[in-house]
């Protein structure tokens, strides 16, 4: 019988690899951004479920590191691309 967080981490997974079907036929910049952020959170989401169905501490560590670098990358994006639309 499959684990709990362990078939949750897989759907995050699932998810996450569906988000990044969407970044390659992006019509626009801002939208191929949006949906590889939302790629990236949901990784991270399923690397934290991983980490709480195999008790791997080290795995916690590496999605907290990519989600700071996630919000680094909006942050700068929103710098230098978000007066674009005006």
């Amino acid at each position: 019988m499959i684990d709990t967080w362990l078939f949750a981490a897989l759907c995050f997974g699932f998810l996450a690899l569906c988000a990044l079907l969407r970044v390659i036929p992006g019509p626009e910049r801002s939208d191929r951004f949006v949906s590889f952020t939302a790629a990236i959170t949901l990784f991270a989401a399923a690397a934290l479920v991983f980490s709480i169905a195999s008790g791997n501490l080290f795995i916690l560590d590496a999605a907290i590191i990519l989600v700071l670098v996630l919000f680094a990358g909006v942050i700068s994006y929103a710098k230098f691309y978000g007066s674009e639309g005006q």
